[in-house]
């Protein structure tokens, strides 16, 4: 056998055997992504149902439309309010406190027309004092078992209610989000919507 040829025998293995590799890793992502859409190996259902069961992370576009468990809902509605905002906060959180801030010189909030209930995964002290301002304001203290239960990935995260329960809008907000503008779109009675942000 020539050289020639020996080269082109061995090109032709590594080329199979980069197939094979690249095989397995789409098998992989196949996988893997068919885990994120329905929840942990072996669960199936829509949001709704691996919600309640309390499998796995959602992303942020599976929470809109989502009607929480009326014992979460019964937690945090604000009765009488068009929409209730949940804020889940954790203390000594930087970027929670600028939102919180954020929250409260919202006119939205400020007249009451919707309420803010802060789930914090510690005391309410320092959170009910970030947002001063809002007239419906309810803390609800060592809610970690809230964020566990709706799978909040991080804090802070902003859920708005409307008075069914169901999930109007969600987001993980940043210091570049628009709070005022993501409100009035999740006030809006038009299609659910999801706040897209840079994470």
């Amino acid at each position: 056998m020539t050289f020639t040829a020996s080269a082109l025998v061995l090109a032709w293995v590594a080329i199979l055997l980069l197939a094979l590799g690249l095989a397995g890793l789409l098998r992989q992502v196949s996988l893997l992504t068919r885990q994120l859409e329905t929840g942990a190996p072996g669960t199936t259902g829509a949001p709704s149902a691996r919600a309640v069961a309390g499998a796995g992370a959602r992303t942020t576009r599976e929470l809109i439309g989502f009607t929480a468990p009326m014992d979460v809902v019964d937690r945090v509605r604000h009765d009488g309010a068009d929409l209730t905002v949940v804020a889940f906060v954790a203390p000594g959180c930087s970027s929670c406190t600028m939102t919180l801030g954020a929250l409260a010189a919202d006119p939205l909030l400020a007249d009451g027309r919707a309420g803010l209930t802060i789930v914090s995964t510690g005391s309410c002290g320092p959170a009910t004092a970030d947002a001063d301002g809002v007239r419906r304001l309810c803390c609800v203290s060592q809610g970690r078992d809230l964020l566990d239960r709706l799978a909040v990935p991080a804090t802070p995260y902003l859920l708005v209610l409307d008075p069914d329960g169901v999930v109007r809008a969600a987001t993980l907000p940043d210091e570049d989000t628009d709070l005022g503008a993501w409100l009035r779109r999740a006030g809006t009675p038009a299609p659910l919507t999801v706040e897209e942000t840079s994470r």
